[in-house]
């Protein structure tokens, strides 16, 4: 059995907690009056600005090939930074916790 490899030039998402951190999220009405076209919901909804998330992930942000080259964001691709930050955010929990251990060790042991 051979195995193929669609992607090439594979990398690990670095600082993806700095990035998270960086990222933004509003909630917002659409423009449904000046765009009908468009479709959009009238509902409430929850995002982030394309342009903003541009400037920390530009690999989850598509522009439009028209005249406008309007933005969206491609959300099931912030699932794997996401992934990385919360793996990141643990070890730095668990580091906390072997701190928080040694020092009540040390503290008993001072009584």
């Amino acid at each position: 059995f051979r195995r193929v490899l669609f992607r090439s030039n594979i990398f690990p998402i670095e600082n993806p907690l700095q990035k998270v951190m960086q990222l933004r999220g509003v909630t917002f009405d659409w423009k449904i009056k000046d765009f009908p076209s468009r479709m959009f919901s009238e509902n409430r909804a929850v995002g982030f600005i394309a342009q903003e998330v541009e400037q920390v992930l530009p690999e989850v942000v598509q522009t439009e090939k028209t005249a406008e080259g309007y933005k969206s964001v491609q959300y099931d691709k912030v699932v794997a930074l996401l992934v990385e930050a919360i793996k990141e955010q643990q070890k730095q929990i668990i580091e906390l916790q072997q701190q928080v251990q040694s020092l009540s060790k040390k503290q008993h042991q001072k009584k």
